[in-house]
C-alpha cells in the first residue's frame, strides 16, 4: 500500500509540474507569454544589425519561459566578427542581447586577423587592415607571437624602428620587416639580449647604412652583420 501510495504521489506531482507548464508555455494556455521584441545594448562596428536580426527574431513568439538563450548566444558567436555574446530575459516579452566584437590588433597570415588576447579569428574580408602588423607562425602559438611583437618593438622604439612584419618560423629562427624596409634575423636562444645588444651599437653604424634598407643577422654571440636583403 506505501509503494502504490508514493508512487501515485509522484505521478500527481509531476502531472502538477507538467501542468503549471504548459499553461506558461502553451499558446492556447491564457498565461502564454509571447517574447516580443528585442534590444540590442552594444554599439556595434563590424556586426551589422540584420545579421543580429537574422539570429535573434528567430525566437521571437515562443514562450517567455520556452526561449533558449545559450542557442541564441551560440548562434551570435558563430559571426565572424563576434568575440562574446549575451543574451538575457526581461519581463514579461523582451530580451537583452549584448555583443563584445573582436578588435583586430594584426594580422596573421594571408587570410585572419588576431586580436588583444592573440586569438586569431577568419572575417570573410580583410579590406582596410592593410596596415596591421603582419605576424606569421605556428597557429599554437599565436598569443606567444603577439607578445614577442610587443618586446621587440618596445626595444626597437628606442632607435627610432617600426616593426611591419613579424615570422616565427619553424626553427624558431624570427624573422622581422621592418618599416623602412629593412630585416632583422633572429634566433630564438637569447633574442631580447642579442636584439638589446644591436639597439646599442644601431647608433654607431655610419649614416649610409642607416638610410637605406639592410639586413641585420643577429644570429651570433659577440655580434651581429650586416648586409643587403636577399629575402
Amino acid at each position: 500500500m506505501r509503494r502504490f501510495a508514493l508512487v501515485a504521489l509522484l505521478s500527481t506531482v509531476v502531472l502538477g509540474v507538467g501542468g503549471v507548464s504548459w499553461l506558461f508555455t502553451h499558446q492556447d494556455s491564457p498565461l502564454f507569454k509571447p517574447m516580443k521584441q528585442y534590444r540590442l545594448l552594444s554599439e556595434l562596428t563590424f556586426v551589422t544589425p540584420v545579421e543580429v536580426d537574422r539570429i535573434v527574431s528567430q525566437s521571437l513568439g515562443q514562450s517567455f519561459w520556452d526561449v533558449k538563450l545559450d542557442v541564441i548566444q551560440a548562434e551570435l558567436t558563430r559571426l565572424d566578427w563576434v568575440r562574446a555574446a549575451q543574451v538575457k530575459r526581461h519581463w514579461p516579452d523582451q530580451l537583452s542581447v549584448s555583443i563584445e566584437e573582436q578588435q583586430p590588433v594584426a594580422r596573421w597570415g594571408d587570410s585572419a586577423l588576431m586580436n588583444q588576447a592573440g586569438d586569431v579569428f577568419y572575417p570573410n574580408a580583410l579590406n582596410g587592415f592593410e596596415d596591421l602588423v603582419l605576424l606569421e607562425g605556428a597557429l599554437s602559438d599565436s598569443a606567444m607571437i603577439l607578445m614577442q611583437l610587443e618586446a621587440f618593438q618596445a626595444v626597437l622604439h628606442e632607435i627610432g624602428l617600426t616593426i611591419t612584419a613579424l615570422e616565427q618560423q619553424l626553427d624558431g629562427v624570427w624573422r622581422i620587416r621592418l618599416l623602412d624596409g629593412s630585416r632583422i634575423i633572429l634566433d630564438a636562444k637569447e633574442a631580447m639580449h642579442k636584439l638589446a645588444l644591436f639597439v646599442a651599437a644601431y647608433p654607431q653604424l655610419s649614416d649610409g647604412l642607416r638610410k637605406s634598407p639592410q639586413r641585420y643577422d643577429l644570429r651570433y654571440s659577440n655580434g651581429f652583420i650586416v648586409g643587403k636583403m636577399f629575402f
